[in-house]
């Protein structure tokens, strides 16, 4: 009952109805990673599975992330900042309890693709190789960090795609749900530079980007 009542309350808080125009799209979407992780941590308080079972860390595992998240792309002659959803896919080998080594893929989708306008479509990702670490033992914390290839697209006229190189740092909070699944809110913040524009339309330096996200993990091993 104190789940349930947890639950109505914050229904009324978000006022989740069904989107009427783009504005109340536009809200829903921002409150969504709120209601998934809040919803998470509430149903799992009281998850017999969450009280009683230790977490194991040994063996491969793969992951996968969505969420919300924040951008701003900035260079010597323009700046500007955005808001999507945050995806991600993480995979490694975890050789003890504290230690997990692995590749993530993850990025933000600033707007949508359209196959009818092919001058829609904006998002940064990054591909890197990872390391998480669980500092407290038989806890779910984690913190992880990494560096790989970074990579920007823009399909509107004039703009330019880069690609460079990038930085990762996250936290995250892990639960189990069974003895080989755990769900997790994760927060990251991703950063890098990109290769400058130098041709005949446009000359742009300094192109730098970063961009935070808040989401929920579910992870396999």
């Amino acid at each position: 009952m104190r789940k349930l009542a947890w639950l109505q309350a914050l229904g009324k808080t978000f006022r989740l109805r069904a989107p009427s125009n783009a504005k109340q799209k536009e809200v829903l979407m921002r409150h969504l990673p709120r209601v998934m992780l809040l919803g998470s941590l509430i149903v799992l308080s009281g998850s017999p599975v969450c009280r009683a079972q230790g977490l194991a860390q040994s063996g491969f595992w793969v992951a996968g992330e969505l969420g919300y998240g924040s951008a701003t792309l900035n260079s010597d002659v323009s700046s500007h900042s955005s808001r999507g959803l945050s995806m991600g896919l993480e995979g490694g080998y975890a050789f003890n309890p504290t230690i997990s080594l692995g590749l993530r893929l993850n990025g933000c989708s600033l707007e949508a693709s359209n196959l009818n306008d092919p001058s829609k479509g904006e998002s940064i990702s990054l591909f890197s190789a990872v390391v998480r670490v669980y500092p407290v033992p038989g806890q779910g914390l984690f913190l992880r960090g990494g560096a790989g290839s970074l990579r920007y697209t823009n399909n509107h006229p004039l703009a330019f795609d880069g690609s460079g190189t990038g930085l990762c740092l996250g936290a995250g909070y892990e639960f189990p749900l069974s003895n080989r699944l755990r769900i997790a809110p994760v927060v990251d913040y991703t950063w890098g530079k990109l290769d400058d524009v130098n041709n005949v339309l446009a000359t742009i330096r300094d192109r730098r980007c970063k961009f935070i996200s808040f989401g929920v993990s579910l992870k396999f091993m």
